[in-house]
């Protein structure tokens, strides 16, 4: 196990580490943050309703997760392409 941690922790020759990388890590854990938060926003306020207003307010909620989880992923995306 330490030999797989060290291997990853040691500067690799073959893939420098440049701005380009760092920014594509970042944009990967923001578009996974957003995709994450977005969805457990939506779920948590469809749970929060009352039984009455459930069914009304699941079309919207759907779109809602449905658009951060688009987002998040793009951004998620571009990340791995720049990283």
């Amino acid at each position: 196990m330490s030999r797989s941690l060290a291997a990853v922790a040691h500067y690799n020759p073959d893939h420098p580490p440049t701005w380009a990388g760092a920014f594509g890590l970042l944009a990967m854990f923001f578009g996974c943050a957003i995709a994450l938060i977005g969805v457990y926003a939506a779920f948590s306020t469809w749970r929060e309703l009352d039984r009455s207003r459930r069914r009304a307010q699941l079309l919207p909620l759907t779109l809602l997760a449905t658009f951060f989880l688009t987002v998040g992923l793009a951004v998620t995306a571009s990340g791995v392409w720049l990283f």
